[in-house]
């Protein structure tokens, strides 16, 4: 940006100018300041000092002059008008493509943002099929826990009172065997008293086994 300069200025760089006998020309003042400020308002201040350096009866030439001047002045400022409406008119510009490139990425975003929400929605409802299937496993497995004790339980009950059965079927069958051999010698003891009595006679098994007994 450039340094603003004040008439103070530019008056003193004139007369320094002229101190050391330099032609005061634009190029000359505008260096003669360090290259501070504008050309256009270093041709307004200069314009302004020459004409009040002029007396009131100034002659055609100076008008002349001073008219010459204020229109280097006016293309000064209109070239720096141009200069700037153009760089005013490039900044629209990448102003409008930014924008353009702003509105993009947030119809993206938005759009991501739309998807992301419906894959949410998704997995929600997902996960509550889940936790569904997941809980009506565990009635599953309780019931199944519960029915297999109680298999268990039926099967150990079951078992007890086979074993009862097969003590009981034990028994049953040494008693069984033990009055087939009563019976046995039951007989034994009635054809040994038929051959010596020639006729049949009827013993007790109780008997039959005592004196099977004593014979023994």
């Amino acid at each position: 940006m450039k340094q603003i300069i004040d008439k103070e200025s530019v008056e003193k760089a004139i007369a320094d100018l002229k101190a050391n006998g330099k032609k005061v020309t634009l190029m000359a003042l505008h260096g003669a300041l360090g290259h501070r400020g504008s050309m256009s308002t270093l041709v307004k201040i200069k314009a302004e000092l020459e004409a009040n350096a002029q007396p009131v009866n100034d002659s055609e030439e100076g008008l002349q002059a001073f008219r010459e001047i204020w229109a280097l002045a006016r293309e000064e400022g209109r070239r720096q008008q141009e200069s700037v409406n153009a760089g005013l008119q490039q900044d629209i510009q990448t102003l409008a493509r930014e924008n353009e490139r702003l509105e993009g990425e947030a119809t993206a975003s938005a759009n991501q943002a739309n998807e992301l929400q419906k894959a949410k929605l998704h997995a929600e409802v997902a996960l509550d099929d889940v936790k569904r299937q997941l809980a009506r496993s565990q009635e599953c497995l309780i019931q199944a826990n519960k029915e297999t004790q109680a298999a268990l339980e039926k099967f150990a009950t079951e078992q007890a009172a086979h074993q009862g059965t097969h003590q009981e079927l034990k028994r049953a069958i040494e008693k069984a065997h033990g009055l087939e051999l009563d019976l046995v010698r039951s007989r034994a003891l009635l054809d040994a008293q038929s051959g010596q009595s020639g006729a049949p006679a009827v013993v007790s098994p109780t008997a039959a086994r005592g004196k099977s007994q004593g014979n023994g």
